[in-house]
């Protein structure tokens, strides 16, 4: 046998060559097995607080049309923008997704939210034609960074309330909560907070014009 064949012959008859080749693979499935579920991380908005319900009296009576979005939140995505390098490209990480697509956080969080405080919703398409719609148009909805350590959540909202074909009122509405970390988790709380403060400035944007 040649010297170039030898060491060959001789490793491969190594008793401990087949275990290690296994090691090797368990480790690769490992690495592969820890990135799935890194990959597979969700967040939504988490448990709403709950706040005192108002006298039943004083109650609103609102149908809520299904929230329209621009193209880019038609999905579970999680959006960023780095401001300070191109505030114009959304970026989506790749490591976290929403739990459902930002239009039904939003609206989930909207019910829960006005329902406790006292204002009554409803599907639009419950074909109440008696009470006033509330359709909401969502523009933004993204973690935007300042610097590469300083974010804040940022969401961008039209908001119109109709009464069969006729406009009562609309407003734009643009809130912004500072992100305490600057990654996906970071976001996604700073996100909730940010739809907390948004849902106020409807209640009372509403409870405005139901006393005029």
């Amino acid at each position: 046998m040649s010297r170039f064949f030898r060491p060959l012959t001789q490793i491969a008859n190594k008793p401990y060559l087949p275990v290690l080749t296994a090691s090797c693979f368990i480790c690769v499935l490992s690495a592969c097995s820890g990135n799935a579920a890194i990959q597979r991380q969700q967040y939504d908005f988490g448990l709403p607080s709950t706040p005192a319900v108002a006298n039943a009296s004083s109650r609103l009576l609102v149908g809520l049309a299904d929230i329209q979005v621009v193209p880019a939140l038609d999905s579970n995505a999680m959006w960023y923008r780095l401001q300070y390098d191109n505030a114009q490209q959304l970026k989506a990480y790749a490591q976290a997704r929403w739990s459902m697509p930002p239009a039904q956080l939003l609206a989930q969080r909207l019910k829960i939210q006005m329902l406790a405080s006292g204002t009554q919703v409803m599907s639009a398409s419950d074909g109440i034609v008696t009470q006033p719609v509330l359709r909401i148009e969502l523009d933004e909805f993204s973690q935007v960074f300042t610097t590469s350590a300083n974010s804040h959540a940022q969401i961008n909202v039209r908001a119109v309330l109709s009464k069969g074909k006729i406009i009562l009122a609309q407003r734009n509405f643009s809130v912004q909560s500072p992100s305490k970390t600057a990654d996906a988790s970071g976001g996604a709380r700073a996100m909730q907070e940010a739809s907390d403060l948004l849902i106020g400035e409807m209640q009372q944007w509403l409870s405005q014009l139901a006393a005029v």
